[in-house]
């Protein structure tokens, strides 16, 4: 058969793999990261965990003690939405240690952190200021050496094993996220190879997670799997994993939800995640997760309450533009009888977490700023239904309200 070399460029397909080489499901994660530091030859492993992890769980020890010799460090008390003063205090933490591993333990504030550490050691960062030169900012604008994958070369001289204890899928992509204090703004950071080499799931591990922030995380899984799909940028390949990932969180989330300790849903939980977060990265996402960044950054709110909160208003607002892909959602989510909309706000409602920006503690009086910041943000701008300004940004914050 002859080969049509007039193929339209705009049906060719590229999709970038990750660094990431292994994931481990239903592991138990001290075995297995005993396994894997011998694996690895690593000899300095700084452990970076939850603060509550670090100190009241026997897993800890259990966990610290699988690195036996090669345990060079515990650092712990990194912030909410990682704070960037945590993240040169862990960088500090590395280079004193002279660590050659990271073992993250916790949500994706911890695997954020260490991933800007990677970047750090990787680029001889030594400053803040030096650090902000590979930021970009929630106004579109960015530091001169952002993306600038040129400066990656060979192989990194750190990289991290992730342990994660939350669903926010944070150690499936090459983006880091990271909080300026003095002005409650997000910065972002992208480089080759930031995600973890290694992903470590220990359903056991995660019953120390309390329960709030383990469904709102899905939650927030839930959102990358939606917004994913809806994408403009999502093909067959990637279009499968996220309608299952909604699947499965739509089937897992409640069985979890009746009974935490049920050690099978929550590896299911966990496997969704994997699911939904193989576009990240790869695919642009759309408003939900854009106003979700300033509601984190300007409001407190945590990310996985963002998305409960926004994403059933940003698929109301965006429903006419997008009906044969919402019919999907809605099927995957097993709710044919209601629209998108109303199927994940059903499914968020049942897991007893927050449906509204009310519920969440975000005032009427803020919602302008919100939406004068948000109406700037570049993810706001690939949103499928184009916002134009603040004021499409008002109409889906009153949805939310």
């Amino acid at each position: 058969m002859a080969i049509n070399p007039t193929f339209p460029t705009e049906a060719s397909i590229e999709f970038n793999y990750s660094e990431l080489k292994n994931v481990f499901a239903g592991a138990c994660a001290p075995a297995a990261l005993a396994r894997l530091i011998e694996r690895l030859g690593a000899q300095r492993v700084l452990l970076v965990a939850s603060t509550s992890l670090s100190q009241a769980t026997d897993e800890f020890a259990e966990l610290q003690s699988a690195l036996g010799s090669n345990f060079a460090g515990l650092l712990h008390g990194i912030g909410p939405h990682t704070p960037r003063p945590d993240v040169m205090r862990t960088l500090e933490a590395a280079r004193d240690a002279d660590a050659d591993l990271l073992v993250s333990l916790g949500g994706g504030s911890i695997i954020d952190a260490c991933k800007v550490v990677q970047l750090a050691i990787d680029q001889g960062v030594e400053s803040q200021a030096q650090l902000l030169e590979y930021a970009h900012y929630g106004d579109g604008t960015h530091g001169s050496k952002y993306a600038n994958f040129s400066l990656f070369k060979g192989d990194s001289k750190i990289r991290q094993v992730a342990i994660p204890t939350t669903l926010s899928g944070a150690e499936f992509s090459n983006n880091a996220s990271v909080l300026n204090t003095e002005i409650s703004a997000k910065e972002g950071y992208r480089g080759i190879g930031l995600c973890p080499q290694t992903i470590i799931y220990d359903p056991q591990l995660s019953l120390h997670t309390p329960q709030w922030l383990w469904l709102s995380t899905a939650i927030r899984s839930l959102d990358h799997a939606v917004e994913g799909y809806c994408s403009a940028d999502s093909h067959a390949f990637l279009d499968g994993h996220f309608l299952h990932a909604m699947r499965l969180f739509a089937s897992s989330l409640p069985e979890c939800k009746r009974d935490p300790a049920d050690l099978a849903a929550r590896s299911l939980n966990q496997q969704a995640v994997w699911l939904a977060c193989c576009g990240l990265g790869t695919v642009s996402h759309g408003a939900s997760h854009g106003i979700g960044y300033i509601l984190g950054s300007l409001c407190g709110v945590p990310h996985g309450y963002t998305s409960c909160v926004m994403l059933p208003a940003v698929l109301a607002w965006n429903a006419k533009q997008q009906t044969s892909r919402q019919e999907a959602i809605n099927d995957a989510l097993g709710n044919k009888e209601q629209c998108a909309a109303a199927s994940v706000k059903a499914l968020v409602a049942s897991l007893g977490l927050p449906t509204s920006l009310r519920d969440v503690n975000v005032s009427m009086d803020q919602l302008p700023s919100i939406a004068h910041r948000a109406a700037k943000h570049p993810v706001v701008r690939n949103n499928p239904r184009k916002v134009k300004d603040a004021n499409d940004v008002m109409e889906i914050l009153e949805l939310a309200w």
